[in-house]
């Protein structure tokens, strides 16, 4: 690990004894970015984007649509790869999102107008049940904005639990990612944060930490400028000086648990939270400031794109999904209906026309473009899946569903929720055998799925006659169950796993 400090006008590189200068990194300032919702109507986006050529750009972590050219979606591409790695790398959780994210780069700020949420909000996430999105509506944005926002999607998507002021203030350090030969580097000094630092009165600890979303400090321009700042001063220190950064991950860890940030700073260094926030007032008056680099290998498919070009069609029914998850749904049916004119049989626009249907509430007719879309061959693992839950809602047998769940995990063999769903349901066809491989499958368990995957395995072992590994399953389906009908499950399975061992027969 490379260690990299910087001081109010330079950056420090250093490595071996080495010591090389440079200037700042990018930095960008914002007080928020929360999700508003400001399009043109259909006309204006269809005459805004007829004209220009899109490629498709794809990895096993990110899918990117753009009309900047193939070089600049390259790089942008590579800069979201590497982040993702240092990601892996430098934190406390090691495992985000399986799927892919969907990057939408415009080529122009002109042509993203018509998508924008905010006038002052040149790139955003937006999360939905299919897929996640970051948008960017300029190639000649630094993509320091984008980085803080994809933050907050790989946060979210790692299951972690933490408060908004690390949240942010995490974002924001990582917003300074960049490139520095073969490393990665983050840690560059934000002016616009050490300027609300110096001129502004800070919040005390207890009340910086405890802000949440629904704070004042977190929503009124007039007050937030100084909660940002402060959060991300806390947060470099925290992360990235020596005295602090080793036990990062125990502080980060407890915080998820629900401890208070003063608790946590207990368990991670033994130190009151008085004495951080002290450290916290000297750490900006030192003459080095400490950031970090790694060494980045990424492999040959994520350097290595592939590159498509995308059909006006296809490039229509990507901003037509854009339109959808904006709450524009209005105007995205109209698209779709003029879409699906074009070319009546495409999956694509039928799971499109499902989602939509979705959101509004409108199960049954979902369920409907849903089964076209099957029907027409689309293996969109969450279609598949979010079909097999409907047919099963609407009374469908479930020797139906399991074709759906199998394309599914066909498609995406670490899709843990649709793994889980066709392990279930060939218990419910009496497939034990199956029904073992299917759950065997899985990876990993979250607390949520553990009581109904190990009741499930005990089960189907049950039936099998492995009594041995059934009595594994079932005591760790006890240590996981939570509620009377969960413990009540493990009594009649237990009963089961006696009754099997003195030779009486089961019911099946």
């Amino acid at each position: 690990m490379v260690v990299v400090a910087a001081v109010p006008d330079q950056i420090v590189h250093r490595k071996d004894g080495e010591r090389v200068r440079n200037g700042f990194g990018a930095s960008y300032d914002r007080v928020t970015m929360r999700v508003a919702v400001l399009l043109m109507s259909l006309v204006c986006v269809l005459s805004a984007t007829e004209t220009d050529s899109w490629l498709k750009l794809t990895t096993a972590d990110f899918e990117l649509y753009t009309s900047a050219g193939e070089k600049q979606g390259r790089a942008t591409l590579l800069h979201f790869e590497q982040m993702r790695e240092f990601f892996l790398k430098a934190s406390p959780v090691k495992k985000i999102s399986d799927s892919p994210v969907r990057i939408i780069q415009f080529g122009s700020a002109k042509q993203f107008q018509p998508y924008g949420i905010r006038s002052f909000s040149p790139a955003y996430y937006l999360g939905t049940a299919s897929r996640d999105y970051i948008v960017i509506g300029d190639p000649a944005l630094e993509l320091s904005v984008a980085t803080h926002e994809y933050m907050h999607l790989i946060i979210q998507r790692s299951g972690l639990k933490i408060p908004a002021w690390l949240n942010e203030g995490w974002a924001d350090v990582y917003s300074t990612l960049r490139p520095m030969g073969k490393e990665t580097a983050i840690g560059d000094l934000l002016p616009g944060r050490m300027a609300e630092l110096n001129s502004k009165e800070w919040l005390d600890f207890e009340t910086l930490t405890s802000v949440d979303h629904r704070s004042p400090e977190y929503n009124e321009a007039g007050r937030a400028g100084i909660f940002y700042a402060e959060s991300w001063a806390l947060a470099h220190m925290l992360y990235l000086a020596p005295e602090y950064q080793q036990n990062f991950g125990k502080f980060v860890m407890a915080l998820h648990q629900g401890k208070s940030a003063s608790e946590a700073c207990q368990i991670a260094w033994g130190r009151s939270s008085g004495k951080v926030f002290a450290d916290l007032r000297a750490y900006f008056r030192r003459k080095q400031i400490f950031g970090r680099a790694f060494e980045m290998s990424l492999s040959k498919d994520q350097a290595e794109p592939a590159v498509d070009p995308l059909t006006e069609f296809d490039a229509q029914l990507a901003l037509a999904d854009l339109l959808a998850i904006t709450s524009k749904k209005a105007e995205a049916q109209r698209a779709y209906e003029l879409l699906e004119k074009e070319q009546p049989g495409n999956a694509g626009v039928a799971r499109s026309l499902g989602y939509l249907a979705g959101q509004s509430g409108d199960r049954e007719k979902a369920r409907h473009y849903f089964e076209k879309a099957f029907d027409a061959g689309d293996a969109d693992p969450n279609m598949c899946l979010q079909l097999a839950l409907l047919e099963r809602e609407a009374g469908q047998p479930p020797s139906k569903t399991i074709p759906m769940l199998e394309r599914a995990v066909k498609t995406r063999p670490d899709f843990a929720d649709a793994q889980m769903q066709l392990g279930l349901t060939r218990l419910d066809v009496k497939d034990f055998t199956g029904a073992i491989d299917a759950l065997m499958q899985l990876t990993s368990i979250s607390a949520d799925r553990a009581s109904a995957v190990y009741c499930g395995l005990g089960y189907a072992r049950i039936q099998t006659g492995d009594l041995d590994e059934a009595r594994l399953n079932v005591e760790t389906c006890r240590k996981w169950a939570n509620t009377d009908q969960e413990r009540a499950g493990v009594d009649v399975l237990t009963r089961m796993i006696g009754s099997k061992s003195k030779g009486a027969p089961l019911p099946r």
